[in-house]
């Protein structure tokens, strides 16, 4: 629940706009939208055992000992696990355009609480730092692993590649039943043809798209199964500087204005600083080595930005040295889909979500520079959920797809 200041209108993020946010935040899952839900704690604190098998039924004669359900069931212990987001957001746009805040904040938490999910639950990885997930259990964890690409097209190609996955799981003695997917599968399948070069691909023949069905079965797409990140628009950028430059300096300019002459191998403090210089830039943040590449992030949530161009001229040595600003970088493990028996897999969202606000708090940036939210004029949304995840341990119940190439 929404946290009212007095210097922000009290209707900022009421009730009614944070419980359709996680609400679409498992729909926008792909694992959320395949696994079963079980019930976790309020408090998301409490271990709850989690049965992953259906248990084995007896016959019983008049008088005999009736079986005992448990002992054909496999039981996992489920643990929730908190995931947070703190966003700064222009106080400007929190007081006048609540609005068209909240449209921004319905569209975009669910997508980052619903990718660090699927990450996590298949990769079992942070998918900011690249570090250790939250959860033991993870669905590669185990998983048999198919390369797409790897049946010829006089043998089906990757239509092929799919069944052999789903045969894997079957042979093992699970039930195949869906697709967690990266979106860039669709085109790729939308591709492959016969050897006359007739489309493979027939899944939804009524509207064209493959979406929601593979191989005759369920589908869910999200980016965070393979890690890409998501657009982020001029918001953020890498700044990228090639040819191994020994000397000399380089500039960025953003909005007709240009830094002061930044070393080749300049700190991303130093970066920063220059960055902020600029007028319509006193919150950008800037992270990365020495040297680059540099991640730099232009403003708060609502603050309208722009492209950011920069000039290698005056690098030297190295190989041809320039500076090049583009899309941020991605984290991307070729993972193209997983599937298999999703009753093996459950997931849990516990009951004290919340989204805090704050006009007087401070915080950390990637930087390792520290903000003040009354001093540069914004509002900090904490944004704080517990999920709970967890897999059989048994062999075969899943198969990874990959797409090296």
């Amino acid at each position: 629940m929404a946290t009212s200041l007095s210097s922000i209108n009290n209707t900022l993020l009421p009730p009614t706009i944070t419980g359709p946010i996680f609400d679409q935040a498992i729909e926008s899952s792909a694992v959320m939208s395949l696994a079963r839900r079980v019930p976790l704690s309020v408090n998301a604190q409490t271990a709850i055992p989690v049965s992953m098998d259906i248990p084995a039924a007896g016959w019983v004669s008049e008088g005999g000992q009736k079986p005992v359900g448990s002992g054909a069931m496999s039981v996992k212990t489920m643990v929730g696990k908190k995931v947070a987001l703190l966003v700064p957001v222009s106080q400007e746009i929190a007081m006048t355009n609540a609005a068209g805040l909240y449209a921004q904040l319905r569209q975009d938490l669910p997508t980052a609480i619903a990718r660090a999910f699927d990450y996590a639950a298949i990769h079992g990885l942070d998918l900011r730092t690249g570090g250790a997930g939250p959860f033991s259990d993870y669905l590669k964890k185990g998983a048999s692993a198919v390369e797409l690409g790897t049946a010829s097209q006089g043998t089906g190609g990757m239509f092929a590649d799919l069944v052999q996955g789903e045969k894997l799981v079957t042979d093992a003695g699970y039930d195949f039943s869906g697709f967690a997917a990266d979106p860039r599968l669709k085109p790729t399948l939308k591709l492959t043809t016969d050897t006359q070069g007739r489309p493979l691909w027939v899944d939804s023949p009524t509207d064209g798209s493959i979406a929601g069905n593979l191989i005759g079965y369920p589908a869910a797409y999200n980016r965070g199964v393979s890690g890409t990140y998501r657009r982020n628009g001029n918001g953020v950028q890498a700044v990228t500087i090639t040819g191994t430059p020994t000397g000399g300096t380089f500039t960025l300019t953003y909005g007709g204005a240009t830094t002061a002459p930044l070393a080749y191998n300049a700190a991303s403090s130093t970066v920063q600083s220059a960055l902020r210089a600029l007028p319509g830039l006193s919150t950008a943040t800037v992270s990365g080595s020495a040297g680059g590449p540099y991640t730099v992030t232009l403003g708060a949530v609502g603050v309208a930005t722009g492209p950011i161009t920069a000039n290698g001229s005056g690098l030297t040595g190295g190989t041809n040295p320039a500076v090049i600003v583009g899309a941020t970088p991605s984290r991307d493990t070729k993972l193209r889909a997983i599937g298999g028996d999703w009753s093996q897999a459950a997931y849990g969202v516990g009951m004290d979500i919340s989204i805090k606000v704050s006009d007087s708090a401070s915080y950390v940036d990637e930087a390792g520079v520290t903000h003040s939210a009354f001093q540069e004029n914004l509002v900090l949304l904490l944004v704080e959920a517990y999920y709970g995840f967890v897999k059989s341990d048994a062999a075969g119940a899943w198969v990874a797809y990959t797409d090296a190439n």
